[in-house]
């Protein structure tokens, strides 16, 4: 199975994070793309962070091809 996905990357700002807490793909400073659960003080501050690395930028979760 073939699955073609295109990821919108928001910036890892205030004002540009999702509404609601929950799972994310972030993108860190340091290469590594993962899933994230970001919660409300994160979202609020406009900030991810994760140890020493910070996240740059976010999307929504890939679909399941099940």
């Amino acid at each position: 199975m073939l699955q073609t996905v295109t990821i919108d990357w928001r910036p890892v700002v205030q004002g540009s994070m999702p509404r609601n807490e929950g799972t994310y793909l972030v993108a860190f400073d340091d290469g590594a793309v993962e899933t994230y659960p970001m919660s409300n003080q994160d979202i609020k501050r406009g900030e991810v962070r994760d140890g020493q690395t910070h996240g740059l930028y976010w999307a929504e979760g890939l679909p399941s091809p099940l």
